[in-house]
């Protein structure tokens, strides 16, 4: 498990350790397709999107791709941040056997001292480093009390 994360340990231009997923395979899709009840073939039928969409294959869900990208956010924050707000753009499809790189880096930080939020951009891309999603989030984080002197 990794060390908790406090707002005063993060600095604007701080980057999130970035993770990685994939490749997508059919097995991915057809579970978050059930789980969304998302009946839609562009989910797990190759034939289909090929014959009617003029697809290669089947492409990822972006609700899926929203909750990696929110795993990667909310393992960084730990069980004591939270994940306040997020605004996600999908760019370009993610197809079967491509991976996902998702990032992000602190753009702004709180200056008020009763405020612990901190904005990140986010960033992802598949293995050709063509961007997928792009978006900005508000992380609040804990602070650390324990390490302040009383004075």
């Amino acid at each position: 498990m990794n060390p908790p994360i406090y707002f005063d340990d993060v600095a604007v231009g701080d980057t999130i350790p970035p993770r990685d997923y994939g490749p997508l395979t059919i097995v991915d899709t057809v579970r978050w397709a059930g789980l969304q009840e998302n009946w839609q073939h562009l989910h797990y039928d190759r034939d289909h999107v090929r014959e009617h969409n003029g697809l290669k294959t089947f492409i990822a869900s972006g609700a899926y791709r929203q909750a990696l990208l929110i795993r990667m956010l909310t393992d960084w924050i730990g069980p004591r941040g939270w994940l306040q707000k997020i605004s996600i753009r999908h760019t370009y499809s993610t197809f079967e056997g491509d991976t996902m790189r998702f990032s992000a880096k602190v753009a702004e930080k709180a200056t008020d001292p009763s405020d612990s939020s901190v904005i990140c951009d986010l960033e992802g891309v598949n293995q050709e480093n063509r961007q997928i999603l792009s978006g900005r989030c508000t992380l609040i984080l804990s602070r650390d009390f324990s390490q302040r002197r009383s004075g």
